[in-house]
């Protein structure tokens, strides 16, 4: 079974309100490719499970700065 699956496939799973675990430190190591298809499926009211917020630019940061976030959950903010 492979379990990789294209980012086409994944952004059809996206829905409003749901919840996100990334990786990264600070904006490095960050999925920048899933933060952009998110940002680009318009998804709202995510629960964003992360080490950090990173920066406005950079990381996550974007889905904060868009107000795509409801809640998060993380070891430290910016």
């Amino acid at each position: 079974m492979n379990k990789i699956i294209s980012l086409e496939e994944v952004s059809s799973i996206f829905r409003n309100g749901m919840p996100i675990m990334a990786g990264g430190f600070m904006g490095v190591g960050t999925p920048q490719e899933l933060v952009a298809a998110l940002l680009e499926a318009n998804v709202k009211d995510i629960t964003l499970i992360a080490n950090d917020t990173a920066f406005a630019d950079a990381g996550i940061g974007p889905l904060i700065v868009n107000k795509r976030v409801k809640k998060v959950i993380a070891s430290h903010t910016i």
